[in-house]
């Protein structure tokens, strides 16, 4: 899995110092990002500051249950991934948590679980945007990109100065990038992304190819399939 094109957001809460290192320490090592809080007055405070796709949340807080935080989350973020991370291994506690669908891990906790549960988030993640987008893009009209191709020829182009090719290209290769992250795709990227390439391919400008070889029309196409979007430029 290409861990760097599927960043998370992950809130961690837990008092103890050392579990909370340990946590964090797993989500960064997989390229996420690990915003960490001691408390749930601490955690809650970052809800307004961020979006998180995934919670690790300690039982024994200061100042409240993790699994009645847990509820809370799942109530106002229902496609939130929730594991609640606990030295209590209670059967009644991970019944109550499983009906919330929030994961138990009983502490001391192997990185493997938690690797498990990032992974989940990602899974979930694609499908829902998959879902998202089926509908959306079923109509038969034809690619734009054809109506791209059949202005080429029409148009004697002038010379595109190399200052705005440079800019036109770094802004497709920041929009794909971000159109690649979980939970950072949204339709106006996707719309820039492709007016940008649109533009390149009518004013003639040789766009670089992708460390993997793949031109960048031939990568937005990829991203729309696995967005379950409708191509653009096939063959690229």
């Amino acid at each position: 899995m290409d861990h760097d094109a599927e960043q998370l957001n992950v809130l961690v809460i837990d008092d103890d110092d050392d579990v909370r290192r340990g946590l964090v320490g797993v989500v960064t090592s997989r390229g996420h990002q690990a915003l960490p809080a001691a408390s749930a007055e601490e955690g809650m405070a970052l809800l307004p500051l961020w979006t998180f796709q995934v919670a690790f949340l300690d039982q024994r807080l200061p100042d409240m249950d993790g699994l009645v935080l847990g509820e809370f989350l799942r109530k106002n973020n229902p496609d939130m991934t929730i594991a609640l991370v606990t030295g209590e291994d209670e059967p009644r506690l991970e019944r109550l948590a499983r009906h919330l669908a929030i994961t138990f891990i009983a502490k001391p906790f192997e990185v493997r679980q938690i690797e498990s549960v990032l992974d989940d988030a990602i899974s979930n993640a694609q499908a829902r945007s998959v879902r998202r987008h089926r509908k959306a893009d079923e109509d038969f009209a034809p690619p734009i990109s054809r109506f791209a191709e059949e202005l080429t020829p029409s148009f004697e182009m002038p010379h595109i100065p190399d200052r705005l090719a440079d800019r036109l290209t770094a802004t497709i290769k920041r929009k794909l990038s971000d159109l690649r992250c979980v939970g950072r795709y949204t339709e106006r990227d996707r719309v820039l992304a492709l007016a940008g390439l649109l533009s390149a391919r009518v004013l003639g400008i040789d766009l670089p190819k992708t460390h993997s070889g793949h031109s960048l029309y031939q990568e937005y196409d990829q991203i729309m399939v696995q967005q379950g979007r409708r191509t653009e430029f096939e063959q690229g």
